[in-house]
């Protein structure tokens, strides 16, 4: 792994995932901009909105223009010459300065692969009410289209402006699991994410979970990215979910979260399992392992709320336990005695 990949692999959830939305705005590789992880996530996003910004309304006056000509014309000879002459990208300019009624009749008539062309290259700020008044049918099929390219950022910037009762049928037009994280990954909004696990199937929500479980440790980052990015109810429901995999999907967890260095985000979910899933994964013999300890114990300490976690702990085996205070001494930290933090917590 190059030493700018491994800077992009080494940044928060959310760093890397404004990173490579902003890599793909700019068209450039993401490793390119992995310098700029010495940003908090949130002024990331905002650099690539003002780069947004600066983008979509460079010739603005140009393309209202031409949106405001191309009213003359009917739509077949507009569509006519759309497809022959203007291509994807000057009519994904112009279309966002069309009334919307307008532009989806004449993206009705567009070639599929044209009309999806074109999505990829629309300015999000000119497309919401566009999008959010798509027919449905051609909702279902622009996102299976765009599943089928790999056009996750894409998806994860539009997700947010379909209409919500859309949300079911493009989950069920997208039969890969593994896409559906790389779509969650990407999402503009934490609220809108909430919006889609809570309109998956329970058997398919089952699924997803178990496959990212059970797959590569770049999947399984994406899986924590969305259960960390939803709501506390709806965290404890995917945690409780986690918590019944089998052990050799909690082993696989315990692996690839190691090797993506993400204890902070996985313990605080383990933490909102029951006590009986916590103790069954927190003793899983996988682990008991010293530089996993080492690893944890300094996780703890980067949690802007210790407690729930510190009662996590508590569920180890005494054996289990003692071993990770050795850890904790051996690299100089020194975890809260439980017993203290128990009534600031409420016990359980």
């Amino acid at each position: 792994m190059s030493t700018t990949k491994a800077a992009l692999t080494a940044l928060s959830l959310a760093q890397r995932a404004e990173i490579i939305k902003l890599a793909r705005l700019c068209r450039v590789e993401d490793d390119s901009l992995a310098w700029l992880g010495k940003l908090e996530a949130p002024l990331i996003r905002a650099l690539r909105e003002q780069a947004t910004a600066a983008m979509f309304d460079a010739d603005r006056k140009r393309f209202t223009n031409m949106a405001a000509a191309s009213r003359l014309l009917p739509v077949p000879i507009l569509v006519l010459i759309i497809e022959r002459f203007i291509g994807p990208l000057l009519c994904a300019r112009v279309c966002g300065l069309v009334p919307a009624a307008r532009a989806i009749e004449i993206a009705e008539k567009l070639k599929l692969p044209f009309l999806v062309d074109a999505c990829i290259e629309l300015d999000p700020r000119s497309a919401q009410e566009l999008i959010g008044k798509f027919p449905l049918r051609l909702v279902v099929a622009i996102a299976r289209e765009l599943a089928g390219r790999g056009e996750y950022v894409t998806m994860g910037r539009f997700i947010d402006l379909i209409a919500l009762d859309a949300i079911r049928p493009v989950v069920d037009a997208i039969t890969d699991d593994a896409k559906l994280l790389h779509i969650a990954f990407f999402a503009e909004s934490t609220e809108r994410l909430g919006d889609i696990v809570a309109r998956i199937a329970p058997e398919r929500l089952q699924a997803v979970v178990s496959h990212a479980a059970t797959g590569s440790s770049e999947l399984w980052a994406e899986a924590l990215a969305l259960i960390s990015g939803v709501d506390v109810a709806l965290q404890q429901k995917l945690a409780a979910i986690t918590g019944e995999l089998p052990e050799s999907a909690l082993n696989n967890i315990v692996k690839n979260t190691q090797a993506i260095g993400r204890w902070d985000v996985l313990l605080p979910i383990v933490a909102r399992m029951d006590q009986r899933q916590q103790k069954r994964v927190i003793n899983l013999p996988v682990i008991q392992d010293d530089t996993i300890f080492a690893d944890i114990v300094r996780a703890v300490f980067r949690l802007p709320d210790i407690r729930p976690v510190i009662l996590l702990l508590t569920q180890l085996q005494a054996g289990a336990r003692s071993k990770l205070d050795g850890v904790a001494k051996h690299i100089g930290l020194t975890l809260p005695d439980p017993a203290l933090l128990l009534p600031l917590i409420g016990g359980r």
